[in-house]
């Protein structure tokens, strides 16, 4: 295709497109300088002209050498940040995870305490329940019925408490103190169905349902894709990121004070209903 331009006054060319954006990159024409080629009706600023209207040349041009160049600091603080970002962390994630853990089942926990009774709660997750295990009393053992129930209330509470804090906030409290944010690719929020598959998906792939072997063997797995492919399994069918900015060591401190005040969420529990019991 054949271009003619308008140059100081003077009309040259004939000229093909790739000679005009070489003129464009050198300064030499600008986008107002008046262009023409066949089809035109009358000439034209060369970002009216057809085979270069909305093209990258013309955007470049428009927009000036010192707001499309990346200085060197910049590429710097793009190489470091990166670096943060993509860098897998399944330390920081699991740190979360245990933060999160006490809050995420507090209400399957709630239910149980109310549908199974306190008695019932208290041998089975009460101090008595771990002594017994240690000493290896099958009498005092629930039946699979009460440990089926258990386990499906948890999941539940888990599942809805972290997929509503994750459609909402885009982070979990663990996550929110750690510095750890779940996103669709597109860095967009997730919205609630994906949150709550993402949140399910954690505790089939992540946690194995809490069941054993699987609660040993899954997060193994698990471990070795963050590591290898810098990304979960699950986040990878749902095209979600899980990015991690700075950890402060304000940060951290809050981090480990979370931890131990979110574990005594259920000790609390158990001990309210034992002080109530004292009290009457």
């Amino acid at each position: 295709m054949e271009i003619f331009l308008v140059t100081n006054g003077v009309k040259t060319g004939p000229m093909s497109i790739y000679e005009v954006r070489d003129l464009l990159r050198k300064d030499k024409i600008n986008t107002s300088t008046l262009a023409w080629t066949k089809g035109m009706k009358k000439w034209e600023p060369l970002r009216e002209c057809p085979p270069l209207k909305n093209s990258i040349d013309i955007e470049i041009a428009e927009t000036g050498f010192d707001e499309i160049v990346v200085t060197n600091e910049e590429r710097d603080y793009i190489k470091e940040s990166t670096k943060t970002l993509s860098k897998p962390r399944p330390w920081i994630r699991l740190w979360s995870k245990l933060i999160d853990f006490p809050i995420h089942t507090f209400l399957g926990f709630l239910f149980l305490k109310l549908y199974l009774g306190e008695e019932t709660i208290k041998s089975i997750m009460g101090p008595e329940a771990l002594e017994s295990l240690l000493k290896n009393e099958a009498n005092t053992q629930p039946e699979l019925e009460t440990l089926t129930l258990i386990t499906i209330t948890m999941i539940i509470s888990w599942v809805i408490t972290e997929g509503i804090f994750l459609a909402c906030f885009t982070t979990t409290l663990g996550k929110w103190i750690l510095n750890i944010e779940t996103l669709k690719l597109n860095g967009k929020r997730i919205d609630p169905l994906t949150a709550l598959i993402r949140s399910f998906y954690v505790l089939v792939f992540g946690f194995g349902l809490w069941v054993f072997p699987f609660l040993f063997i899954c997060p193994v797995i698990s471990y070795i894709s963050l590591i290898k492919k810098k990304s979960t399994q699950w986040d990878r069918w749902l095209k979600l990121q899980v990015t991690h900015k700075e950890l402060t060591g304000l940060r951290i401190l809050a981090g480990i004070f979370a931890l131990f005040v979110t574990h005594n969420l259920l000790g609390l529990l158990l001990s309210l209903g034992q002080t109530e019991q004292i009290n009457q």
